[in-house]
């Protein structure tokens, strides 16, 4: 029988894996199987104890929000209207913390900060320009303030000279070199001085102000002829141009300033140096007879000063109580004005004679500190008509006593704001 020839047998046989790093080896799915493992449990343990906190944390502020101080430096500035000049104080946050070996305890509290004459009643000191250099003079300032028990301060904010003490977004008064942006800005200034709880009320000198008109002939005292700008003195002898309220463009200009101070976060703007310049006769020929009109010059400052409170509610004008009595206030026109408040200045030690006011006759003779005060008080009550009331007191000449006796008189009179200056 003849065997069938078969082929060679191969033999064939599945090898094993020797190798632990390869892919197939059974120890390197066990470790992936446990890496895997940590992973989920490190990942949850994260989700847990530090997202967990977040999602909670922001439930937690759409049902009962808390506010958050602001920042120290922005220049963005506030929205809406300036609250009205009594302001209840921003709360602080004070913190107790004890010490134990085992633990430590955080205990806050809030306490509303109430100055030295009481919750109801807003006593302003006005500071020095030099508080307006840096961050740190304003904070200086604020603190001195606190310190006194005041709840205000009174910051020069444009000066006589035109000059502004702060970084300005108004085009003009940055095109005259009123301002520039190294100063700093008023959210800033505001900023610092809540860090002590104290809020801000601006000081502005109006028509008075030689730098605007320096630059532009628009808003300035022109001559007849259109070309030449009139100046107060000779060139030779210092002679300075004026803001002209005659011409829309000052009125305009002092309005942009206003504005931003009101958006700002300032509560309350004072108006000084309303006026005119002392003008000789001959003036009239080369600039024109409403120079020396009555009812023009009135209607000139009137315009100027209802054009800032058409944009900033709670400017107010400044007037001297001795100026009034002698009638050598000419923007005081209560009747005229729309300001809410007139700011009227009174100073104790130049009334020591009788002295009338809107026809009525009042004589500090014999009077105690006490009341005098209250006698010239209400004279500039009587003299401001309708308007709310502001007395800024000079305080030069008194002692600290005598501070104090003054402001309870006028606080038992019915004011809740005062303004105190050397």
């Amino acid at each position: 029988m003849k065997h069938k020839k078969r082929g060679r047998k191969i033999y064939t046989y599945q090898a094993r894996n020797r190798r632990v790093f390869s892919d197939y080896h059974p120890l390197r799915s066990a470790i992936g199987t446990v890496l895997t493992l940590v992973i989920v449990a490190v990942l949850g343990f994260v989700g847990y104890n530090v997202i967990g906190p977040i999602v909670t944390r922001l439930h937690e502020e759409e049902i009962s929000p808390t506010a958050t101080a602001e920042p120290y430096f922005t220049e963005e500035p506030q929205q809406g209207t300036v609250p009205e000049a009594a302001i209840t104080p921003e709360t602080t946050a004070t913190q107790a913390v004890t010490t134990t070996a085992e633990e430590t305890t955080v205990t806050t509290t809030t306490e509303a900060y109430v100055g030295k004459y009481g919750a109801d009643l807003d006593v302003a000191y006005m500071v020095s320009g030099d508080a307006l250099q840096n961050l740190d003079t304003v904070e200086d300032a604020a603190k001195a303030c606190r310190d006194k028990g005041y709840t205000s301060m009174i910051l020069p904010l444009k000066l006589d000279t035109g000059m502004l003490q702060y970084a300005s977004s108004v085009d003009k008064a940055l095109a005259c070199g009123a301002s520039n942006d190294s100063m700093l800005t008023l959210r800033e200034i505001v900023n610092a001085a809540k860090r002590y709880d104290i809020q801000c009320i601006a000081e502005i000198y109006t028509l008075e102000d030689h730098t605007f008109p320096n630059y532009f002939m628009e808003g300035s005292y022109v001559f007849t002829d259109g070309t030449t700008r009139w100046l107060d003195d000779k060139p030779e002898e210092g002679g300075k141009p004026w803001l002209n309220p005659f011409d829309a463009a000052a009125g305009d200009y002092l309005a942009g300033i206003a504005a931003e101070i009101q958006k700002s976060g300032f509560t309350q703007i004072i108006c000084k140096g309303t006026i005119f310049p002392s003008f000789y006769h001959s003036d009239a020929e080369v600039i024109g007879n409403h120079i020396e009109d009555p009812a023009k010059r009135s209607e000139a400052l009137m315009s100027v000063l209802n054009r800032i409170s058409d944009v900033a509610p709670t400017a107010g004008l400044y007037a001297d109580l001795n100026g009034i009595s002698q009638n050598t206030e000419e923007a005081f026109r209560p009747a005229e004005l729309h300001m809410s408040s007139v700011y009227i200045n009174i100073d104790p030690s130049e009334f020591t004679e009788a002295f009338t006011v809107s026809e009525q006759r009042f004589d500090p003779n014999a009077l105690a500190f006490r009341e005098k005060i209250e006698m010239l008080a209400e004279a500039s009550r009587i003299a401001s008509g309708s308007h709310v009331v502001i007395p800024c007191l000079c305080v030069k000449d008194m002692s600290p006593a005598d501070i104090d006796t003054a402001v309870s008189v006028l606080s038992e009179n019915g004011f809740k704001t005062i303004c105190l200056h050397e």
